[in-house]
């Protein structure tokens, strides 16, 4: 009897017919088991590497996001001051069997031109994911994200421009690993005061932090580089892309649009390009062409790269001849472009390929104005 009321105490049977003892031993029981997965259904990533990073979801497909996003709308929006707070949401996210994922998230508004008010009546955001909650999900693994937004929800060029940027993107992706991989959505935003609903196209941001994981290595923060301190072909590479797109909103030197990567302070480092929104590809109607180009100039397009050799202009010009279908491919299978938006970036991009074609073109826009990279280098 007395050994029953011990056995009972303190110890509890298993239903595999295992005897274990109760209290300390139980505790570490039941934390082995929500390790291993025994008691969650799933376990949240606490801890990303390069493979995990490659397969998580958000990324990895490239299906068209549908969600209803549930908030104080007007007073997220407005939110752009300085200092400002994260606005608790609910996001619903629709798969195309018809379920639907609710995560509680949070949201704020970002940005520096996007976030004024005389700019963009819908700034950017920044979503904070919970990790545990979003298990299961397309945000599996995920657990902060910028969003870029439409800017304008009553003018519908902001919301095929948005379209363009995230494209941008994804021809980039094809130049490089080192870059933002991006996930195309469509985001009903519902204010949960008077449930009026705007439904426009945006797009997620890879975090940066992930963008240098996923390559093996770190973020510098180092300013005043030079172009030809970072590893010639990539700097070459994103250079003429810039041009490709007509964008002359970037700066090593400054981190300007730019992210700075590399193993160690040591090693040669690569740069990674970010908001393309003011490129002439696009043609905001925020967007002015730089005072550097002659208006009556044939290509109406700034060259910020540096004096590259021949040998390797030559080498990047070979390899964006190889990528021109590529490019366009991205362009026409995209079915939420309007025409007349799918006809002008192609437009775009067939005049750059004339240029580079063109010996006398290339010496003109290209070579001509270059700084010199010093001859210690």
């Amino acid at each position: 009897m007395g050994k029953k009321k011990v056995l009972n105490k303190y110890y509890c049977k298993m239903e595999n017919g295992c005897v274990i003892r109760r209290g300390r031993n139980l505790i570490l029981l039941l934390l082995l088991f929500v390790c291993t997965g025994s008691v969650l259904n799933a376990n949240p990533i606490t801890k990303k590497d390069r493979d995990s990073l490659l397969n998580l979801p958000l990324f990895k497909n490239e299906g068209l996001l549908k969600i209803e996003l549930k908030t104080d709308l007007a007073l997220l929006i407005n939110d752009i001051a300085e200092k400002r707070k994260y606005h608790k949401s609910e996001l619903k996210l629709f798969s195309e069997n018809g379920k639907a994922d609710v995560i509680q998230v949070k949201v704020k508004t970002r940005g520096n031109f996007r976030r004024r008010k005389q700019n963009c009546n819908f700034p950017p955001l920044r979503f904070k994911i919970p990790v545990r909650e979003a298990i299961g999900t397309e945000f599996e693994g995920q657990s902060k994200l910028k969003y870029v937004s439409h800017c304008q929800s009553f003018v519908d060029d902001y919301e095929q421009h948005t379209i363009e940027e995230y494209l941008i993107y994804k021809m980039y992706n094809l130049i490089s690993n080192h870059s933002y991989r991006v996930r195309l959505a469509q985001v009903s935003f519902i204010d949960v005061n008077s449930s009026d609903t705007i439904t426009k196209f945006g797009f997620f941001l890879e975090d940066k932090d992930d963008v240098a994981l996923r390559n093996g290595k770190n973020i510098l923060n180092f300013k005043n580089m030079k172009q030809y301190e970072i590893l010639r072909e990539n700097m070459v590479m994103l250079s003429l892309f810039q041009l490709m797109i007509g964008n002359a909103d970037w700066d090593v030197g400054r981190l300007h649009n730019i992210d700075v990567l590399s193993v160690s302070e040591y090693s040669i480092p690569v740069v990674v390009p970010f908001d393309f929104d003011w490129s002439g590809m696009i043609n905001h109607s925020y967007y002015t062409l730089s005072p550097k180009i002659d208006p009556n100039a044939k290509y109406k397009r700034l060259y910020k790269g540096m004096k590259w050799s021949p040998e390797e202009l030559e080498q990047a010009f070979t390899n964006f001849k190889e990528l021109k279908p590529s490019f366009l491919e991205v362009i026409s299978d995209c079915t939420y472009l309007k025409n007349k938006n799918r006809n002008k970036l192609i437009d775009y991009i067939e005049e750059f390929y004339q240029l580079i074609n063109s010996k006398k073109d290339v010496r003109e826009v290209i070579e001509k104005n270059a700084k010199k990279i010093p001859k210690t280098q």
